[in-house]
């Protein structure tokens, strides 16, 4: 399972590598228009700071279930679990931050205050880090 950072204080500021911020507005602008996600990566630093060093993207479930379109029939679909810690295990190989440390989310011209929405954050929050102070970045490829 991923790794997870308990930390002794609270988050006071947040910062994202530049690098991240790419991989997520690439991944959200070649989805159009579909809307996707994707894990952020991550360290706690001293004085309350969460620096997210890294950003992947979640497979998409309509797409991976649709194998009979694929090429190859020995494709078999994707489960985004299975992807998400294979991923992780690949990055902890080559030394990246395999730290979990909250989720991005693409929106639809400013939509995105849902019910679904804040029950995943919860969900995240209380189940993939106990840290209770889970980071969501949303962004808007449209606007």
């Amino acid at each position: 399972m991923a790794a997870v950072i308990k930390t002794q204080e609270a988050i006071n500021a947040v910062h994202i590598d530049g690098l991240a911020v790419l991989k997520i507005v690439k991944h959200c602008q070649e989805s159009l228009p579909e809307l996707v996600a994707g894990t952020l990566l991550g360290l706690d630093v001293s004085g309350g700071i969460l620096e997210i060093t890294h950003a992947f993207p979640n497979p998409d479930p309509s797409r991976s279930s649709n194998a009979s379109t694929a090429v190859d029939d020995n494709i078999t679909p994707v489960n985004g679990v299975d992807y998400s810690l294979e991923m992780l295990k690949m990055l902890r190989e080559v030394n990246v931050d395999n730290n979990c440390v909250g989720f991005y989310q693409s929106i639809s011209l400013g939509t995105f205050n849902t019910a679904k929405l804040v029950e995943e954050q919860f969900t995240y929050q209380a189940d993939v880090t106990d840290l209770q102070c889970a980071v969501l970045i949303l962004f808007d490829p449209i606007q």
